[in-house]
C-alpha cells in the first residue's frame, strides 16, 4: 500500500499535494470499517435464524461462524493499533 502519511514525533502529517488522496483513503477505510462492524452485528441474528430452523450442522451455519471469527480478529487487530 502506498502511504500518504509521514510519521512524525508528534503523530502524522500529510504532504500538501497528497491531502485529497489521504482524505479519500481515510473515507474508504471508514466505510470498510463500518461495513465490518455492521456485518458483526448482523451475524448473531443470522446464526439465531439458522438455529431456530435447525440448521446448525449446515455449511452456511459453519461458514457464518467462521466469518464471525475472522471479522472479530480484524476488529481486534484494528483496535490494537488504536483504530476504533
Amino acid at each position: 500500500m502506498n502511504r500518504f502519511t509521514v510519521k512524525t514525533d508528534d503523530g502524522y502529517s500529510v504532504p500538501d499535494e497528497r491531502i485529497k488522496d489521504a482524505i479519500q483513503r481515510l473515507g474508504e477505510f471508514e466505510d470498510a470499517y463500518d461495513d465490518l462492524v455492521n456485518s458483526q452485528e448482523q451475524i448473531p441474528i443470522d446464526l439465531e435464524t439458522l438455529r431456530t430452523q435447525g440448521k446448525e450442522k449446515t455449511v452456511r451455519y459453519k461458514e457464518t461462524v467462521a466469518q464471525k471469527l475472522i471479522n472479530n480478529s480484524i476488529v481486534m487487530f484494528f483496535e490494537k493499533h488504536g483504530l476504533k
